[in-house]
């Protein structure tokens, strides 16, 4: 529960930092300085999780840092409401003046305060973790999690909240309007880690109007590495055919067999490439489809979607929090169990902190099932 908890605050001070907020209010380093602080204490909470059953010094501490990791989430939550505030007066009054207003000033020292605090306070916390001599994850465990990232277009999750209309709008795109296309379109999508952009492109991916659109549907989990052997290797794979250990170019003339003259889907998960030049040479390979074949890229990276798109992004909005709660539910008590009126005021209460987060849901849901009473 409390690992959830930190890694969806590192996702939010992660994208902060990327769209520049944290310069714009003056709090950048403090940003990262909050980031490095959290990575450091994640690293040993997976240990701490196992332990904190017979020690409850570890309870406490993991209880001081989930409470600090809440407050974290609420200033940054500020932030982010701040930031919409001043995007809708430029587009309004037409001016950026009012970042000179004594009230956006004012705002810049309050935040910067609070920030100051937070960060002394998880300074404090992750000083303590040393008198538990806790296990830092290990190299080979490390491994172990990129594998556990690596995503597949099997739905395992058969219910589908609050993104209905998003998926149809998408699978809309695909069927209708890049069905005439002779180049290859590329549709983005874009959100923070744990928002659902994987489980959308499932849910487009196995779409039946897809697959009576297209001729062949390839998945590809990109992640971190963009090598242009390794992505071309995959692609052959997934589209069910064998290659064995080719250079690149007679990988690439067997990957152009495999795709050409067909009308194709590719769902490029995860990516993270913002080389303009190693995009275009693999998009160069795959322009060789025949018309209407799409790429569907899902990514957390704003400019990685401008680099790749053909359409503008569609950016992932939050869940409602009607939504995040039928997920959240669905979790926590299953189609069978009863619902336990003070577990339900529990579970409301963590549903507002999930901010529409819906891995959040999902995990915290999960670890609810397993209590028994509201002290768990």
């Amino acid at each position: 529960m409390t690992e959830a908890i930190v890694e969806v605050a590192l996702e939010t001070l992660s994208s902060l930092i990327q769209k520049q907020l944290g310069s714009f209010l003056g709090v950048n380093r403090e940003m990262k300085r909050l980031s490095d602080v959290l990575t450091t204490i994640k690293a040993v909470l997976e240990d701490a999780e196992e332990k904190q059953l017979t020690d409850k010094s570890l309870k406490n501490w993991l209880r001081k840092l989930r409470h600090a990791a809440y407050l974290l989430e609420d200033i940054l939550d500020e932030c982010s409401t701040h930031a919409l505030s001043l995007e809708y007066r430029h587009k309004v009054q037409g001016s950026c003046l009012y970042s000179f207003h004594p009230a956006h000033v004012m705002f810049r020292y309050k935040i910067a305060k609070k920030l100051k605090a937070i960060s002394q306070r998880l300074d404090e916390i992750a000083k303590e973790r040393l008198k538990f001599h806790l296990h830092e994850t290990a190299p080979e465990r490390r491994n172990e999690v990129m594998e556990w990232r690596q995503t597949t277009s099997i739905i395992t999750q058969p219910q589908f909240y609050g993104r209905d209309a998003e998926r149809d709008r998408i699978v809309n795109f695909l069927v209708h309007d890049a069905s005439n296309s002779v180049d290859v379109s590329v549709y983005p999508i874009v959100g923070i880690g744990g928002l659902g952009k994987t489980t959308l492109a499932q849910q487009v991916f196995n779409d039946e109007r897809v697959a009576n659109h297209f001729e062949l549907k390839i998945w590809v989990c990109v992640s971190e590495d963009f090598n242009l052997k390794r992505l071309s290797k995959a692609v052959i794979e997934s589209a069910g055919h064998t290659c064995g250990d080719l250079d690149l170019e007679p990988l690439q003339q067997r990957l152009q067999e495999v795709v050409g003259r067909k009308r194709y889907l590719l769902v490029m998960d995860d990516v993270w490439n913002d080389n303009q030049e190693k995009w275009d040479r693999l998009k160069y390979v795959l322009a060789c489809g025949s018309k209407g074949s799409s790429i569907l890229v899902t990514t957390r990276l704003t400019n990685v979607a401008c680099i790749t798109g053909t359409v503008p992004p569609h950016q992932l909005s939050l869940l409602s929090e009607d939504d995040c709660w039928d997920l959240f539910k669905q979790r926590a008590f299953g189609p069978d169990k009863e619902e336990r009126a003070e577990l339900v005021a529990i579970g409301r209460v963590i549903v507002k902190k999930c901010k529409g987060v819906p891995l959040a849901a999902k995990t915290l849901g999960s670890l609810l099932h397993f209590k028994i009473d509201e002290k768990d």
